[in-house]
Formats: C-alpha cells, structure tokens, sequence
C-alpha cells in the first residue's frame, strides 16, 4: 500500500502491487506476481520488470519498451492498449502459458498472430485486422473478432468457446451477412453471441435451409444480440428453435416485412427482449 510520500510497504518480497502514476516510490523485486499500473506517466516503470515469476500485468494504456521486459515465461495475464500490441508482435509469441489477452482499449486493424499461444481462454479486443488464432481448444472468450479473419477457423475446433463476438464489416456478392450461421451451430458450447454488422447489412435466413431444417439451433446459447442487422423475413422462426435462449436484444434492426411471429412453443425459457 503506497500513499503520496512514503511506502508503507518496502519489503522487496511482496509479491501484489497496484501503482498509481503520481508514485514515485515503490518496491522493486525479483519474486512479484502481480503488478497492476494505473495513470500516464512512464517515470520508473520501463526499468521495473526484472523478475520472472510475474503472472498478471495490467499496464492500461500506459506506452511500454516490451523488448526490456524480463523472459515471459510464467505470464497469465496480459492487459495492454492496442497501440502498444501492434509494436510488440514478436514478444506476444514467447507468451506459450499465457490465458487471457485484453487489449480491449483501442481498435487494433494490424494483422495479430496467436497461432503458438495454445493455452488462451480469453481474448479481448477489438480487432479489426486479421486475427490468427491456432489450436484454441481452451479459449472461452472470444470478443470480438472480424467476420473476416471468423470465416478462415475452423468452429468445430472451438470447443470450449462460451462467448463470441463478430463484427461484419462488408457485405458479400449476394448483399447478406458473411457470416454463416452453420458455422455458428457448431459451437456446442456457446452461451453468449453478439452479431454486430456495420452500415445496417441485410441478413437472409432463406440461404440457411440446412439449420432451418433442424428441429433445434444452438442448443446451449442463452443470449443473443443483432446490432445494425437488416431482416429481410421474419427471423423469430428461427431464433425461436434456440430452447436455452433467455435474452434475445435486437439493437439498431430493421425489418423489412409486415408482422413478427412467434409459435406456441418458441423461445420456452425467453425473460428478455429488446427491440432498440
């Protein structure tokens, strides 16, 4: 615990520090774990990681020389704006343990290779850009990826992924969203999906005969948001066969027929919807 003037703490085995920019003392040692850096200044902190053992770093949107920094080998968790991330291509492949990358600050429209981090579970950010995600059988969290970089995986393979956000950002020869929702059926453990699309892109379901055909879609999924989606028929047919789905968001959507209907036994467990 540090207050403006002097450390109450010096001791050069404490192992958890949060660091305000204002400090201008703090501990440096070999055995921390944890180091979370929070304001503007970059006073004493490029010189600071001399230990291994670090496992959690969250730098905010604080510029750092990541070519300084110790062997990554223990990291977890990496926190970091997407200005600094684009810089450091090469410093993110030697992170082979890390778990969770959150770079969710700025929008990222480099290319972003992740092909040799087998042990992600959580990815975060906005990445505009290619993405090249490897053998992700551990990730969870996947927020938000193009349609893009989505459309070159391989979902089957994704079979711990819980949260998926795709962002569409161009429209394909037969003007409808590029992202198919076949892929996204075979996601058997996803709970939460967001479609975002930009320019109010027009969605077909009539080009999804083989998921309209199935009795049930996307067994475990419990919400749903459409951001900026244009329906061309009426998409409850489908969304209805969805039987865990709790909260179904329509934001920003327009619908170009006349009624929406639901059957009897659509949407069984449904308590949200929003029509934005």
């Amino acid at each position: 615990v540090y207050n403006d003037h002097v450390s109450q703490h010096s001791s050069t085995t404490c192992r958890r520090q949060v660091v305000n920019h204002q400090i201008k003392r703090f501990a440096r040692n070999k055995r921390m774990r944890s180091f979370l850096y929070f304001g503007e200044s970059e006073i004493l902190v490029e010189r600071y990681f001399e230990t291994k053992l670090l496992r959690v770093l969250d730098l905010g949107a604080l510029p750092l020389p990541f070519e300084r920094i110790w062997d990554p080998y223990h990291l977890r968790y990496l926190g970091i704006d997407g200005i600094s991330l684009k810089y450091i291509a090469d410093f993110i492949s030697k992170l082979r343990f890390l778990q969770t990358l959150d770079v969710s600050r700025y929008s990222i429209r480099e290319t972003i290779d992740l092909r040799k981090l087998t042990s992600l579970r959580h990815v975060i950010g906005e990445f505009f850009g290619e993405l090249l995600i490897g053998d992700a059988a551990n990730l969870q969290t996947l927020r938000f990826i193009s349609s893009a970089s989505w459309n070159k995986l391989k979902p089957e393979l994704l079979i711990n992924l819980r949260d998926l956000e795709i962002y569409d950002n161009y429209k394909s020869k037969e003007g409808r969203v590029s992202v198919s929702w076949a892929s996204l059926t075979k996601l058997r453990n996803l709970r939460v999906l967001r479609l975002m699309a930009n320019h109010g892109i027009y969605l077909s379901l009539k080009s999804e005969e083989a998921v309209r055909s199935m009795d049930v879609i996307s067994s475990s999924l419990v919400s749903v948001t459409l951001d900026a989606i244009t329906f061309g028929e009426d998409p409850m047919p489908f969304l209805q066969k969805m039987p865990r789905l709790e909260d179904l968001i329509f934001k920003n959507c327009d619908y170009w027929g006349g009624k929406m209907s639901v059957s009897e036994q659509g949407f069984g467990r449904l308590r949200k919807l929003d029509l934005l």
